[in-house]
């Protein structure tokens, strides 16, 4: 997948200067005018001294950045703040990576690439006409607010490459609204419930293609006006596309899915959901997004019309390509691809 760069320079002395930032360039985003607007309001308030804001939690060095006004507009992730980076400003991830280092990350996942993830699953979600995950694409920024390395007391000011995603307004944690609805059940109306299991089951089909075992409340963010309007958006997708099968990965750690015990994962696929997907996934559409994701399995599951949890109980296989340079033009999808089980013979330990 091609992921959009943008740059914004800055000399040493200009940040100085009352903290401007004088001289910025940026390639153009085609198709991505919100993106784009977004960014020029970031530059313009980086050029006013208006810096990004660590976010207290979290495991690594994410930051608000904010526009002329001081609302916030995005979330910038810089890789080398990453929870794998010797740049990460908070100190439980140091300690543990240094005093645990065993048990520490996650063995299918390559470190210091969540920026990388976090642009993919936007990616994903735009190929896949889902609209559940804010815009990302991977930028460099400069700014003091930022952690760099010292040397005898002093550093210097670089721009950093990480992921920059929209800030969504007036949405809230899933466990939020989860308490509000099972304290108040007239809140959540019939309509209300079947608009939210279609957008459910849209964030089950994003995580289980991009094998995202990291969804929690905390990343589901949701907004429901009673009455009104309920929307899903599912940000921090840092911990997906791993390089292998993480259940073929440690003898001793699961990464389960934890949606499978809510109901709207047990209930039947949304008919408009499964229409779309099934008319949407393709050879063509896989070859196009990448043979190496987890299409095969949901592909299978729509087509045998099984509920979503049921993707958990797929056997873990590995999809490979039998073609090599022609594009699939046909939808026999044995003809473009083959299909073998995967192994658990190098299981490690953690």
């Amino acid at each position: 997948m091609r992921l959009c760069h943008v740059r914004i320079q800055v000399s040493h002395g200009d940040i100085k200067k009352g903290g401007r930032f004088l001289h910025y360039i940026h390639r153009p985003f085609h198709g991505d005018e919100e993106f784009k607007q977004a960014f020029l309001k970031a530059q313009e308030a980086l050029k006013k001294g208006i810096h990004p804001v660590l976010i207290p939690v979290g495991s690594s060095g994410s930051y608000f950045v904010r526009d002329e006004n001081l609302e916030n507009i995005a979330v910038f992730k810089p890789s080398d703040e990453e929870p794998f980076a010797a740049l990460n400003p908070k100190w439980p991830k140091f300690f543990q990576r240094i005093l645990c280092f065993c048990c520490f990350g996650r063995a299918c996942l390559i470190p210091n690439n969540g920026y990388l993830s976090e642009t993919g699953a936007s990616i994903v979600d735009d190929l896949l006409q889902l609209h559940i995950v804010p815009k990302t694409r991977v930028v460099r920024m400069a700014s003091p607010s930022f952690f760099y390395s010292r040397c005898c007391g002093r550093y210097e000011i670089k721009p950093k490459e990480g992921s920059f995603q929209l800030f969504v307004k007036g949405y809230e944690s899933a466990q939020t609204v989860f308490s509000r609805w099972d304290y108040d059940k007239t809140l959540l109306s019939d309509a209300e419930e079947e608009r939210f299991k279609y957008l459910f089951q849209k964030m089950i089909v994003l995580d289980y293609i991009i094998r995202n075992t990291d969804r929690h409340m905390d990343n589901l963010l949701i907004r429901h006006i009673p009455g009104k309007v309920i929307e899903l958006a599912a940000i921090d997708n840092g911990l997906a596309f791993p390089v292998k099968h993480p259940e073929f990965v440690s003898r001793f750690r699961t990464f389960p899915f934890r949606w499978t015990e809510y109901r709207w994962a047990q209930q039947p696929w949304d008919p408009a959901l499964r229409e779309h997907l099934l008319a949407l996934i393709n050879p063509a559409f896989l070859h196009d997004l990448c043979h190496e994701l987890k299409v095969w399995n949901l592909y299978d599951c729509l087509a045998k019309n099984e509920t979503p949890d049921s993707l958990i109980m797929k056997e873990p296989i590995l999809v490979t390509r039998r073609y090599r340079r022609n594009r699939p033009n046909t939808d026999n999808w044995a003809q473009w691809f083959r299909v073998r089980h995967c192994n658990n013979y190098s299981r490690a330990c953690c």
